[in-house]
């Protein structure tokens, strides 16, 4: 396929207060919170995806305010569920609980102002299997999720979604090999409990700490997400740094088998200066109007599946196991992470690389360089992705992406497969 000589653009969209519905992407925070709370999304978030640094905290905390401050913090009262003598007569009555004393939903909707995609060639050199194709208004605010969090007494909370659309595409920047992705309508969400601060166990979906690195994620397409199971978490770092020990187990998410541990899944991540895991304090902060704080990190993930239910369908088919290592850090108005990972039957290496740079404290560019299942002649696809994404309010923005693939691919006639045509995506996000 030729490389058209006509100017592209960059960066998609991502949102800094809600996450997007990719839960590779390890960011959890809803308007919701910022409700409870009345404080801006970059108390957590420097820009979504990156959650800074007491962002992290307030997730390592099961979605409370850190260092146990969350009724001091909190302004909006929760609603009694019994009174607190009921402890005290505790079994013949319900142990007394509280929950949030306004409706804990937020909206997220975005959507492709416009988007360009290449002309792409068949095996005969010069023949144009499609054309170059330029789209206007291709699904503006044309997808939505509802996301709902809150606390339960003073242990318990909860947070998840439900994707409202139907089945819609959208734009995905979390894989910068595919400007869309489809979303259908499917609720997600868990329940974390908090023995104590650092200590949390999680049963539901959609867990977010299986993944290879915070924003490098470099097991996706290459083995299945994590379905309905439950997850032991303990984190430490009071002061600076911290280190953070995940260990989980799930039914595997496509569906082909039934059980809760299907797959299993373990990862370590050790930090270095910075704020604390834990309480989101301490350390020095590089960029103080969006929380990055100067640190390093470095992690290992491990995911497996039963040898009892191997995977026999779809591009998981003969693995039992995936491996990965991963690495981050920020200084200043910059960040940097690189990821790795291989596939222990199909022994293919997966990798990725995420620079981010802050002009202003609203306005990011970004570059990603990676290539999934790296071997397979029909998905060894490396690319490169330029992004510039201006957050115009702490829960609006717009963002243009332009993706390269670097490598060329004469397709036969008989192939239907565009993926790898170059393209120019604008979109748009808002949240309330």
């Amino acid at each position: 396929m030729k490389k058209t000589t006509a100017v592209k653009i960059a960066s998609l969209a991502t949102l800094g207060m809600v996450p997007m519905m990719m839960w590779s992407q390890d960011s959890q925070a809803i308007p919701a919170f910022a409700r409870k709370y009345q404080t801006s999304c970059y108390t957590c978030h420097s820009g979504f995806p990156a959650r800074n640094a007491f962002g992290e905290a307030f997730r390592n905390n099961g979605y409370r305010w850190p260092g146990g401050e969350d009724e001091d913090h909190a302004k909006q009262e929760q609603t009694k569920m019994g009174s607190d003598g009921w402890k005290k007569t505790f079994p013949n009555s319900p142990w007394p609980t509280d929950i949030p004393g306004f409706a804990p939903f937020a909206f997220w909707i975005r959507g492709d102002v416009l988007s360009w995609t290449e002309e792409q060639l068949n095996a005969q050199a010069g023949t144009v299997k499609t054309t170059s194709k330029f789209n206007w208004g291709t699904s503006p605010l044309g997808s939505a999720t509802l996301f709902f969090g809150g606390s339960m007494g003073n242990n318990v909370s909860a947070f998840g979604s439900y994707n409202i659309s139907a089945t819609t595409t959208e734009a995905n920047g979390s894989n910068p090999q595919s400007h869309t992705t489809t979303v259908t309508s499917a609720a997600r969400g868990r329940v974390v409990w908090a023995f104590k601060p650092g200590i949390n166990f999680a049963l539901g979906n959609g867990f977010s700490d299986f993944n290879f690195g915070s924003a490098n994620t470099t097991y996706a397409s290459t083995f299945p997400a994590p379905g309905t199971g439950a997850e032991f978490s303990y984190i430490t770092g009071e002061k600076s740094g911290g280190f953070k020990f995940i260990l989980g187990a799930a039914e595997n998410g496509t569906g082909e088998f039934n059980h809760v541990n299907d797959l299993t899944y373990v990862r370590a991540r050790y930090k270095i200066g910075g704020a604390g895991l834990l309480s989101g304090a301490g350390g020095t902060l590089g960029n103080e109007y969006v929380g990055i704080d100067n640190h390093f990190a470095i992690g290992a993930s491990y995911m497996g599946i039963r040898q009892e239910t191997p995977l026999t369908t779809g591009n998981w088919k003969g693995e039992t196991g995936i491996w990965g290592v991963d690495a981050e850090g920020s200084i200043g108005n910059f960040m940097l992470g690189v990821g790795y990972s291989r596939d222990i039957d199909l022994g293919f290496n997966n990798y990725r690389v995420d620079a981010t740079y802050f002009l202003y404290p609203w306005l990011k560019s970004t570059i990603t360089y990676a290539n999934m299942r790296d071997g397979d002649p029909t998905a060894n696809d490396p690319t490169l992705a330029f992004g510039l994404t201006a957050h115009l309010r702490a829960n609006a923005l717009v963002g243009l992406t332009y993706t390269h693939h670097t490598r060329d691919y004469n397709l036969p006639l008989s192939s239907s497969t565009t993926t790898f045509t170059d393209t120019v995506v604008l979109g748009a996000q808002f949240a309330f």
